[in-house]
């Protein structure tokens, strides 16, 4: 083989395994910033992606907290594209109160959204996904996943939760060529971010807009995580070439976590 067949050859199988073709998606909280870049970055790597959420356009309309909701949008996909290979599980919520004031439902509501509706989805989408080998689950965890934060007991007990059904997914799926993975961002500029702001904006006496920035010189390199980032990371879970990764979490906020 000449250096300039190598090279050809090598980028051919690097094009193939980053490439999605022919591999259809489905990715809840579609309608979010992080859910919108991670639906745009695997229809870039050639997949066929269907959204998923509560009330935006252009997604499908379900409720992600239920048995029922998970089987209609997997139905769908599988209806609409005759398989299922990629189950991006991003649907997410925040409530912010101490532990004697969290009301009931906001406890429910936030562990039914991402702890309870993630199993759901999993176990409508499993014989889908392990149809073939080279299924792939990713799950939106959080640093969240692996320390405390006050007023956060719902956010925090949920995705510590989901965790550990990543990892028994992860051996239940392994013999049947199917990948489970979760990814943990730090703090990204999103409308749920700034809805946690707010709530300081005002005790601060600034703009929410003032609120962001301040926060967001306070981080270890002066800025937050950009969801690109995050998708970035989703599209490579999501590839051929992680077929070797299964049962991780990986921890995207720019080093938080090493101090």
């Amino acid at each position: 083989m000449t250096k300039s067949e190598s090279k050809s050859h090598g980028q051919q199988h690097h094009t193939r395994g980053w490439s999605l073709e022919g591999q259809v998606a489905l990715v809840t909280g579609a309608s979010g910033g992080l859910g919108r870049a991670i639906s745009s970055e695997l229809r870039e790597r050639g997949a066929d992606v269907y959204g998923a959420g509560i009330a935006s356009e252009g997604v499908f309309h379900a409720d992600l907290a239920t048995p029922s909701g998970n089987r209609d949008i997997v139905n769908y996909v599988l209806a609409a594209a005759g398989r299922l290979d990629i189950l991006v599980l991003n649907a997410g919520c925040q409530f912010v109160a101490p532990i004697d004031q969290f009301p009931d439902v906001e406890w429910v509501r936030l562990r039914s959204v991402m702890l309870d509706g993630p199993f759901f989805a999993m176990k409508a989408a499993w014989s889908a996904l392990t149809r073939l080998p080279g299924g792939r689950v990713v799950v939106t965890a959080s640093t969240a996943s692996f320390g405390g934060a006050a007023g956060k007991a719902a956010y925090t007990a949920a995705k510590h939760g989901v965790i550990g059904l990543v990892r028994v997914a992860a051996l239940e799926g392994a013999a049947h060529g199917l990948t489970v993975n979760a990814v943990a961002p730090g703090w990204m500029d999103t409308r749920m971010m700034r809805a946690q702001l707010e709530v300081q904006a005002t005790t601060m006496g600034v703009s929410t807009n003032e609120a962001v920035a301040r926060f967001g010189a306070a981080q270890q390199v002066k800025r937050f995580v950009d969801v690109r980032e995050v998708a970035a990371v989703v599209g490579f879970l999501a590839s051929p070439c992680a077929s070797g990764i299964n049962g991780e979490c990986v921890t995207i906020d720019l080093g938080a976590s090493a101090r």
